[in-house]
């Protein structure tokens, strides 16, 4: 779902362009004329793309954009003088005249990018294998040369302890090698 926030101080101005966005199909979540008003809206969708003119009631663009860092995508749509003033390379700029076409086309981008961080945000995190087996590798050295067991011997004692306990194998590893310091 998109989380678009429509942020020009002008009303006619703010209220067109949302009629363009919505009108493709795609849902505008909120419409505002402060960096303060956007910057809620930002924080309460935990992201989003925000569609701006260069100068809002209270804050420029840029500094919105440097405020909210990376929690939202920006589309500033403006003057090329204005705009050229810009320096912030994490604002993506369509210079006016613009199309209906091409705002759409951007938004949508913006739109796709924010659902592509907010997937990876929640995808949980991929261990690391080699790092683990490295782990229970270094806890086996240890019972073998300080417990005198063999290999065979302290892998079973890993795994009964894993199962005994019922934690990964890794952690009794840990565990292990915590105590042996």
């Amino acid at each position: 779902m998109e989380r678009i926030v429509i942020a020009i101080l002008d009303d006619a101005t703010r209220s067109s362009v949302a009629d363009i966005i919505a009108k493709s199909g795609m849902k505008v979540r909120a419409q505002v004329r402060s960096g303060a008003e956007a910057t809620r809206a930002i924080k309460d969708m935990g992201g989003g793309v925000v569609v701006c003119s260069p100068r809002l009631l209270d804050i420029s663009a840029d500094a919105l954009c440097e405020r909210l860092g990376e929690e939202a995508y920006f589309l500033v749509v403006g003057h090329p003088a204005v705009l050229a003033q810009m320096d912030s390379e994490e604002i993506f700029k369509l210079l006016l005249p613009v199309k209906s076409s091409e705002l759409i086309g951007s938004v949508r981008i913006l739109s796709q990018l924010d659902e592509k961080r907010m997937d990876e945000a929640l995808r949980p995190k991929k261990k690391k294998p080699d790092a683990d087996r490295a782990i229970v590798n270094e806890a086996k050295e240890y019972l073998t040369e300080e417990r005198g067991m063999t290999e065979a011997e302290a892998h079973r004692f890993l795994q009964k302890r894993s199962m005994d306990l019922r934690v990964p194998v890794t952690e009794v590893a840990r565990t292990i090698l915590y105590h042996a310091e």
